[in-house]
């Protein structure tokens, strides 16, 4: 943090000059709180490993499938960055039915994310600002937050046309095979390597690896690894092979490689494996 760090450097410079100031400046932080300083710097401080606390975060509670979907960046941005979550998984889509149809769901969708038992936050992309916001992981600078802003609904973009085809009745299209398969071809050799080109040309400017330049993964990051990793292979009838896996894009198999090899990441995904199935 640059406060702390400033007056840790003040100390140490004036401890060599001038020990006298030294010791009251130090009864002066005392008396005004050294400690509660230090204190609210924390949960700004940079960590890889996903050991961040957050003692008075409020009681999270993610309601989702028993899948990755669009459920699993927002489970992994809260490994990550530390916060408690309580991930409840339908028992079927006959117990999501149910909770759509009492009120339970708000836009009668998932994944929806429940605030202190009162506030009901739906959409994936608002979960993981939210989220992010309160771990320390959204930018403050205002260019910043928007270049993470950017490229979180690029992901939504990119992924348009396959949900679409997908999920014909969802969206109110009627699509026989022939256009499924027709919308397909189009996808996979025109629309989505345009998506994952503009990633690639991103990630190939980026100092640090991450989607928008920032220092520690953003919810950028997660949604794009998340469609990558898991959306990108599970779709074989609409991409083929070279494009799931990534084949001609190095920046964003770096990027799958890089989010997956955070220890907090790995520990995730150990623990899943170790969890037996509801």
């Amino acid at each position: 943090s640059g406060q702390a760090f400033g007056l840790r450097s003040s100390i140490l410079c004036m401890r060599k000059e001038r020990p006298a100031a030294t010791r009251l400046l130090l009864l002066l932080l005392v008396s005004i709180g050294w400690s509660g300083v230090m204190a609210s710097q924390a949960p700004a401080q940079a960590t890889m490993t996903g050991k961040r606390k957050f003692p008075d975060q409020p009681k999270l509670k993610l309601y989702y499938f028993d899948i990755k979907g669009k459920g699993e960046p927002i489970r992994l941005l809260a490994a990550y960055s530390g916060l408690e979550l309580e991930d409840y998984r339908f028992e079927g889509r006959d117990h999501f039915m149910k909770l759509k149809e009492d009120g339970t769901l708000p836009f009668g969708q998932v994944p929806l994310l429940e605030v202190d038992g009162k506030d009901k936050l739906p959409q994936s992309a608002a979960i993981l600002r939210y989220l992010s916001r309160i771990a320390g992981l959204y930018p403050e600078d205002p260019i910043q937050a928007a270049r993470v802003d950017a490229a979180l609904d690029a992901e939504t973009d990119a992924m348009v046309g396959p949900s679409v085809v997908s999920y014909t009745t969802r969206f109110g299209i009627d699509l026989d095979d022939e256009m499924k398969e027709k919308a397909g071809k189009a996808i996979d050799s025109e629309v989505f390597p345009r998506h994952l080109g503009n990633l690639e040309r991103l990630l190939a400017s980026s100092k640090t690896g991450w989607v928008a330049g920032t220092a520690e993964p953003s919810p950028a990051d997660f949604a794009w690894v998340c469609t990558l990793a898991h959306t990108l292979p599970s779709k074989d009838r609409i991409f083929s092979a070279p494009l799931r896996t990534l084949e001609a894009y190095p920046h964003c198999q770096g990027l799958v490689e890089k989010l997956m090899g955070l220890p907090a990441i790995k520990a995730y995904y150990a623990a899943e494996q170790a969890t037996p199935p509801n």
